[in-house]
């Protein structure tokens, strides 16, 4: 699975691999709140994930969170190519730019 811009998985992997190495958070999981929702985002030399915090108090503690976003130095999948239906969780380049100019709250 490609990119829709055409880029790389590789490269795109790249540019969140330095944003987060610049804000000192590689290798390290953070919880965010954007657009009035929570997630968990990660970032390795190998992976960028998104996960969406489940807010529904009512559902079993083994569904806390889904992936939305994860690029590898393979792949992009994001939520809508996961799920089969239009989404409203941002995609891979929303996510790069949120990240990198501090669109969020750290939780």
């Amino acid at each position: 699975m490609g990119d829709p811009a055409g880029q790389r998985p590789v490269d795109v992997l790249q540019q969140f691999v330095d944003v987060f190495a610049g804000k000192g958070w590689l290798n390290q999981g953070l919880r965010i709140l954007h657009q009035e929702k929570r997630y968990r985002v990660f970032c390795s030399e190998t992976e960028f994930i998104v996960q969406r915090i489940n807010d529904n108090c009512g559902v079993s503690w083994g569904f806390p969170c889904w992936a939305v976003c994860i690029v590898t130095q393979d792949q992009i999948i994001e939520d809508s190519r996961m799920s089969g239906f239009a989404s409203i969780e941002p995609g891979v380049h929303e996510w790069l730019r949120c990240l990198a100019q501090g669109d969020f709250k750290i939780l």
